[in-house]
């Protein structure tokens, strides 16, 4: 069994004591971690990163207890940062600069939270009845002590909850992320087929839209069974591995067993469609349902056919068009790719994460990567409404 129990130098309240215990795996768990958070939603699928075995990947379960009473659950993951996490080749310079600098600190990033999905909630209060001020001292003492426990060099506190980032404010030590957005749509009732939405698009938009779609029209799509999934699950890893190595920035790279972990775990929640030309696989899109919402999760796809059957617009609109057929109410895209996302009608929806950062080199190299994220990011996106006036009117109402 890997666990460590410790008590922390830590006293609230009236002398009343804090003690951690810390798992790596959901197996070393005293009992299971469903019995600490009665709550299916938060507990469904907490495992599938260990059981993918995810390169440069801890997984870390803390109970907190208050006078030997479990009061907090919460779930962190500890991410040895690499060279190959950052795509920097167009500076040269600095790409060799970053690689030496992380050679030689190999830093740590502790995340409190789930790098791979945002869907989850990653700490809960088993006592929900402490008060705020209770909640918001074990929140940050646990974090402190996690922080010790692993010698990190920074934690990134990503997704939190509204009603924690008031309970975080009162840290003055903690960053908050600016520009953390998640491109989403709030699917309309009359939208009952995609013709539907083309019909709420301004003339220039549509035309763009139909002159893609054509561009699709010799593509085969199938949707994946868990067959199929582990089938396919080497040539889904390459054509995700081929949009991160586009990316700036991927912390932490996700494999072939993901995927057929999350489909053994989420079952029919967890849909996977392949795009097949003559064939041959050349790209594949994922999502998660959740109840009214279509979230998508990970694309992957082959560059050689992007430019020509226009594959990663096609996906996007594939993914509108299948949270429509679903009945969802919203459509979740994501983080990256923020024009493409507002040019198909998307609007941000601003997250709450935070961070932390205690080594002066880690510093250094993160607000460096963060200044070419954002030029990369670019203000454009903000200026993109594909749909006639009247459809923005009829929001407001």
């Amino acid at each position: 069994m890997n666990e460590a129990m410790h008590r922390f130098p830590f006293y609230i309240c009236g002398f009343m004591e804090l003690r951690f215990s810390v798992y790596n795996s959901v197996a070393d768990l005293p009992i299971k971690w469903s019995e600490y958070i009665k709550d299916d939603s938060v507990c469904e699928g907490i495992d599938i990163i260990e059981k993918s075995n995810l390169p440069d990947l801890k997984n870390l379960y803390v109970v907190t207890f208050l006078q030997n009473e479990p009061v907090f659950a919460s779930y962190f993951q500890l991410l040895a940062v690499k060279p190959h996490h950052f795509n920097i080749s167009n500076r040269k310079f600095q790409q060799r600069l970053l690689s030496t600098a992380l050679r030689i600190v190999k830093p740590t990033l502790l995340v409190s939270g789930n790098l791979f999905r945002h869907d989850m909630l990653f700490y809960y209060f088993i006592n929900n009845e402490l008060s705020v001020e209770l909640k918001q001292r074990i929140y940050k003492a646990t974090n402190d002590y996690i922080i010790d426990y692993t010698n990190c060099s920074g934690i990134f506190l990503k997704d939190v909850s509204a009603s924690m980032s008031h309970i975080l404010e009162a840290d003055e030590s903690l960053i908050n992320m600016p520009d953390d957005v998640s491109m989403e749509i709030i699917l309309p009732k009359h939208w009952q087929s995609f013709q539907d939405y083309e019909k709420d698009l301004k003339h220039k938009y549509l035309q763009r839209c139909r002159k893609i779609r054509k561009s699709f029209e010799q593509i085969e799509i199938k949707e994946f069974n868990q067959e199929l999934i582990l089938q396919y699950s080497e040539e889904m890893e390459r054509l995700y591995l081929q949009v991160t190595q586009k990316q700036l920035v991927s912390m932490g790279k996700i494999n072939g067993q993901f995927f057929i972990e999350l489909k053994n775990t989420l079952k029919e929640s967890f849909k996977v469609c392949g795009f097949f030309i003559d064939g041959k696989l050349i790209a594949f899109s994922s999502a998660i349902l959740h109840h009214d919402e279509y979230d998508m999760n990970y694309i992957g796809f082959d560059y050689a056919y992007n430019q020509s059957h226009s594959l990663y617009f096609n996906i996007l609109f594939h993914c509108l068009e299948s949270s429509i057929k679903h009945g969802s109410q919203k459509l979740i895209l994501g983080r990256t790719a923020l024009e493409a996302k507002a040019i198909l009608g998307c609007q941000p929806d601003y997250r709450f994460s935070y961070y932390k950062l205690r080594n002066v080199v880690v510093n250094w190299f993160y607000k460096r990567v963060a200044s070419y994220f954002r030029e990369a990011q670019g203000e454009k996106w903000k200026d993109r409404h594909p749909f006639k006036s009247a459809f923005y009117e009829n929001k407001k109402i």
